[in-house]
């Protein structure tokens, strides 16, 4: 694989953010309000992956402030569609939400290996802490709903758990 310009590394980044919160809004919007926890805590991860962007799209603003931003279509490990209607496993969706965020944790620790400037080295370095703390978040739930028999209802991401 050839190596990514500061710019691609600015786009992936941004679209992955984007892709992120947008994932964990869909999600959390398919849960019934009887699952406040786990919609708190998805909501957490939307607003965390909104911060992430908002600093990425600040420092290429300032890295590029000539070139329009042109963001790439998939992001960095691309999360699967979340149907309106239907069946779904809960756990399938965040073993997919788990395994972008160790992509982004990779990615991130990638981009700062390779980052020329200090401040830039120590702001990816951030976002890849970051992603392992959300990795991290995604697994406790992961696991209650695997492990505890009470949390059994919510295996199945089916019709009767979803709200409106």
């Amino acid at each position: 694989m050839r190596e990514l310009t500061p710019l691609e590394v600015y786009g992936i980044a941004i679209r992955s953010e984007i892709s992120a919160r947008d994932y964990y809004e869909r999600l959390k919007n398919r849960l019934k309000k009887d699952m406040a926890p786990l919609r708190e805590k998805l909501e957490f991860l939307k607003g965390e992956e909104e911060k992430h962007l908002r600093l990425l799209t600040s420092l290429y603003q300032r890295a590029f402030p000539k070139i329009p931003l042109r963001l790439p279509k998939k992001s960095i490990a691309p999360l699967p569609k979340i149907p309106l209607k239907g069946k779904i496993s809960l756990s399938y969706l965040l073993e997919k939400a788990m395994a972008a965020e160790l992509a982004s944790e990779e990615f991130y620790k990638s981009a700062e290996e390779k980052s020329e400037e200090e401040n830039t080295r120590k702001v990816f370095s951030y976002l890849a802490s970051m992603e392992k703390g959300h990795y991290f978040l995604l697994k406790a739930e992961y696991d209650l709903i695997n492990t505890f028999a009470d949390y059994d209802s919510f295996k199945k991401f089916s019709l009767e758990h979803l709200g409106p």
